[in-house]
This record gives C-alpha cells, sequence and structure tokens, in this order.
C-alpha cells in the first residue's frame, strides 16, 4: 500500500523503455560503464511516467497501457503526488551513480542537462495547452512544440548517458542531436496513431484523446492548411464542435485521408528518424552505435 503501490502499478509492466536504452547506449557508446549508469537509466524511466501520470490527468484519460490510468485507480490527487515523487527519483538516481564511481563533475554537468530538459519539457506541455482549439499554427510551430514536449527528454537521455560514460562535448552533443531527431519522430507517429483504425486498437489508450481535448496534431494541421472550404469547415466542426468524439474521430479520418495528410505526416516521421542514423554514421561503427541505430526502429508504428 502507499506511495510505492501507485508506483509499483505505473512502472510495471514498463513501456517500450526508450530512454532508459538510450541512457545506457549512449553510456556504452563512449566506453561508459553499464553498472555506474544503470540508475540514472531507471531514474529518466521515472520521470517519463511520471509525466505521464499527469497527462492522464489533464487529458482526462481513464486508460494507459491497457488498463485504469493511475488517476482512475488510486484517485486524482495520488496521481499527482506520485508523480511530482518519480520526477524527484530522476535527480536522485544521479546520487547513486556517484556513490557508484562516476566522477563528481560529470554527475554535476548531467544534473545540470536533467534540469534544464525538465524546464524545457514543461514549456512543451505549455505550449500545447495554448495550441487547443487552435488550426491556425503552421508546422513549424508544431514541431517547435513536439520537441519541447517529447524530443527535449529522448535528447537528454542521451546527453545524460554520454555525460556520465565519459565522452567529450562534440559526441554528447552528436548523441543528443541524434535524440532529438528521433524524438520529433516518436511524437509524429504518435499523433498519427489514432486515425490509423488498425493501429488505434492496440493503442493501450483512449483513440479519441488527442480529438477529446481539441489537439490540432501535425496531420490534422496539414489537413487544414490543404483542404477545400468545405473540407475545412467539416474538420473545424468535428475537432471544436463536435459532442461525439467517436464521431468526429471518424469524419477527421475522412478529411485526413481525401488531403494525404496521413501520408505526409509518415513522411515527415521518416526524415527525422533518417537524419538521426544518417548523424550516427559520423561515429565508430561499434556495436553499440549499431544499437542506438536500432532504437530507431522503435518509431515505426508497429504498435
Amino acid at each position: 500500500m502507499g506511495l510505492d503501490a501507485v508506483h509499483r502499478y505505473a512502472m510495471i509492466p514498463p513501456g517500450k523503455l526508450l530512454r532508459p536504452s538510450l541512457v545506457l547506449h549512449a553510456a556504452l557508446t563512449v566506453g561508459g560503464e553499464l553498472g555506474a549508469v544503470l540508475p540514472a537509466a531507471v531514474g529518466i524511466e521515472g520521470a517519463h511516467v511520471g509525466s505521464l501520470l499527469h497527462d492522464d490527468i489533464i487529458d482526462r484519460d481513464t486508460q494507459r497501457r491497457g488498463r485504469a490510468a493511475v488517476h482512475t485507480e488510486f484517485g486524482p490527487a495520488q496521481a499527482v503526488v506520485a508523480g511530482n515523487a518519480l520526477f524527484f527519483s530522476w535527480f536522485a538516481a544521479l546520487s547513486e551513480c556517484r556513490r557508484l564511481g562516476v566522477p563528481a563533475e560529470r554527475v554535476e554537468r548531467a544534473m545540470a542537462a536533467q534540469a534544464e530538459a525538465g524546464v524545457a519539457i514543461c514549456r512543451g506541455a505549455f505550449d500545447e495547452l495554448a495550441m487547443r482549439g487552435d488550426l491556425e499554427p503552421g508546422v513549424g510551430a508544431y514541431v517547435a512544440m513536439a520537441r519541447a514536449k517529447t524530443a527535449v527528454l529522448l535528447a537528454a537521455a542521451c546527453r545524460v548517458g554520454a555525460i556520465l560514460g565519459g565522452g567529450d562535448a562534440p559526441t554528447t552533443e552528436l548523441l543528443g542531436d541524434f535524440g532529438d531527431h528521433l524524438g520529433i519522430c516518436f511524437q509524429i507517429r504518435d499523433d498519427v496513431l489514432p486515425y490509423d483504425p488498425i493501429a488505434a486498437r492496440t493503442m493501450g489508450k483512449p483513440a479519441d484523446s488527442d480529438v477529446r481535448n481539441r489537439r490540432p496534431t501535425l496531420p490534422v494541421l496539414i489537413a487544414h492548411r490543404r483542404a477545400d472550404p468545405k473540407s475545412r469547415a467539416a474538420l473545424r466542426h468535428a475537432l471544436l464542435d463536435e459532442t461525439e468524439p467517436e464521431l468526429a474521430l471518424c469524419r477527421i479520418r475522412a478529411v485526413l485521408e481525401r488531403t494525404g495528410a496521413l501520408d505526409t505526416a509518415h513522411a515527415m516521421a521518416d526524415d527525422y528518424a533518417r537524419r538521426a542514423r544518417e548523424l550516427l554514421t559520423r561515429l565508430p561503427a561499434t556495436a553499440h552505435v549499431a544499437h542506438v541505430r536500432a532504437l530507431a526502429l522503435l518509431t515505426r508504428p508497429a504498435h
């Protein structure tokens, strides 16, 4: 019972574990020791899960990973407090890395990288809230929001792993840029899923969440820009005025198909994934670099 029970429920069974994998493989790529950086990998997964606890409350989503969301199972107040504790665990993990032999100077730099990322993530979440119900932002505004909301944490995972592993500044930044491109790709893929009827069945969370929260994701913004006046009006009505989320989702899907917005969004995701992989060609061709490169495949919509 208590806080530990909420954390166990939230974190087990786990998701893809993409962020902790990035921490570990980035550290190994620069010659770091697995055991010494493992706490940082656990900590970043805790921070990610903590953000999901808060996201589900904000979005009023009652499911996560195919079962009741934490706030549904334990209560909203308990979910907020549990999420806060997971954020702090991200920083507490660095002190464990220090105890396991990581030099203090590296821990200090990793701490700064984490703190900077945490503030940026909050800014991205705030910007996403500001975009609700607004179909006018361009693709550039969307990418900036996606970078702060999602990509920053993946970039931080790479940077923190490289810093703790002893990587030099150019390699650390290169791996951070890899995580940035990978994160934007990941967010675009996530935005497309609700509009794929087959993939939406295996999302593990409500497919109508974006529509219910009047969230103009990338495919919707692309469709709105391309659509004729009639389709644009239908899209606006479905996102802003329709009272039945499932019906709105069907109507939006129809406009996305007519305008080719889904294909364009997929192409953008592919391009970010390609750019991420190309960055790694600047590093020595080791098994660990191959593992990092393979993580880009996790963004493909196989789920």
